[in-house]
């Protein structure tokens, strides 16, 4: 069985606050091979670490230790000063999304970083190779409420090269118009195309009929069967295949890739040998149960993304 790079996706986000100082900390410190975080641009400029385009009311009180309420500020039009008022270090009580995280131990005061700060905590405590996954977060169905793509792959080309870690990074995005930027103005900066799950594009998949009109499972099938904006151009519907995912996949191989980032459920060892076979690095998101983590690795894939690096590390040292 193939060893991949076990990614603590936002830090680890099943034992610490997501995307905060104290889950980077704590990841490297335990000893994953990389960290995946996601980024914003602020009103100011700024490259902001958090994960929805809003401040998420699941884990952000405000100044004066009320949980904020939907709905929430775009972080594109705060400051980074005015976003570090917020207080991320703790899941909300009694919310669906604390469920998901019943071990996360919180860490009050922590705060939303900025993403020169993580570059900064990488440069002094990292090993070498370690991998940072710098996913370029955009709203995808409606642009109005986070950064242009171009706008944010700029900056963070620049703090990139400013910190001089172009061989740390893989850049990330479901959102392919930031990758292909990305890598026209920095082409020695790796990086990973990130797929939905396939069955929630795939026009003609059985689940379509569970789609709920007005619905965002209903929008996303119907940009990809009409030709979704995010994909840059490389349209599937242009590629030759006997599948949905082959023809995603050969999409993927037009741009200008060096991997494909899944939904771990679509690798397979027909989708992962094709991939391969079209010069994709794979890698797989997010990955909590151990039969799963096997599979994976079983397949060679480069990487997996867990919100347990806890259980990944035990599994690769038994």
């Amino acid at each position: 069985m193939t060893k991949p790079l076990q990614v603590a996706h936002r830090g680890g986000a099943g034992l610490w606050p997501e995307n905060t100082m104290a889950a980077f900390e704590r990841a490297i410190d335990a000893g994953a091979d990389g960290i995946e975080l996601d980024v914003h641009l602020t009103r100011d400029g700024k490259l902001v670490v958090h994960h929805d385009e809003s401040l998420k009311p699941a884990i952000a009180r405000g100044p004066g230790g009320d949980w904020v309420a939907r709905p929430t500020p775009l972080l594109k039009d705060l400051t980074a000063a005015e976003l570090a008022a917020y207080d991320v270090g703790r899941l909300k009580p009694g919310a669906g999304y604390s469920a998901r995280y019943p071990e996360q131990m919180p860490v009050d005061g922590a705060r939303v970083p900025l993403l020169a700060e993580v570059y900064e905590l990488v440069k002094a405590r990292a090993e070498p190779g370690f991998r940072l996954y710098v996913e370029l977060k955009t709203a995808l169905l409606d642009l109005s409420q986070s950064a242009d793509p171009v706008e944010l792959a700029d900056a963070a080309v620049a703090l990139t090269r400013e910190h001089e870690l172009d061989e740390t990074i893989t850049f990330v995005s479901f959102d392919w118009r930031a990758l292909a930027r990305a890598k026209e103005v920095a082409p020695g900066i790796l990086n990973a195309f990130t797929t939905l799950p396939f069955f929630h594009l795939d026009p003609e998949d059985p689940s379509a009929v569970r789609d709920k009109p007005g619905s965002e499972d209903e929008a996303y099938r119907r940009a990809s069967a009409s030709g979704a904006p995010w994909v840059a151009g490389f349209d599937w519907r242009a590629q030759k295949g006997a599948s949905f995912a082959e023809r995603m996949l050969r999409a993927i191989a037009a741009a200008p890739a060096d991997g494909w980032f899944a939904w771990h459920g679509d690798a397979t060892a027909d989708t992962a040998a094709l991939a391969h076979e079209l010069g994709l690095a794979v890698s797989c998101w997010t990955v909590d149960e151990e039969a799963e983590m096997e599979r994976l690795a079983a397949l060679g894939v480069e990487a997996i993304l867990t919100d347990r690096p806890d259980r990944l590390s035990r599994l690769f040292a038994k």
